[in-house]
């Protein structure tokens, strides 16, 4: 993957804490905001995936016949696993 640099202005308590979390760890400053940035951005794809689905369901909910489908298939499934009594 391609790099590039960029500069960044942090509050020196900010990067303190970073220096001293490091200070017992072998990753870089680099690395370490890498890593959260990545983290961050998988975090807020997640959330606007979980709204997406949250407002199409808010728009289309299921409809009594599904929720019926659903439970009946459960109760089928169900029947059919070998329940351990000592469980």
């Amino acid at each position: 993957m391609k790099s590039s640099r960029i500069t960044i202005s942090l509050p020196a308590q900010l990067v303190d804490a970073l220096d001293h979390r490091l200070a017992h760890e072998e990753e870089s400053r680099s690395a370490v905001v890498r890593r959260i940035l990545e983290q961050a951005l998988k975090d807020a794809e997640e959330k606007e995936q979980i709204e997406q689905w949250i407002r199409a369901y808010t728009e289309q909910p299921q409809t009594e016949e599904e929720v019926g489908w659903v439970a009946a298939v459960s109760e089928e499934l169900l029947r059919e696993v070998e329940w351990n009594e000592t469980r």
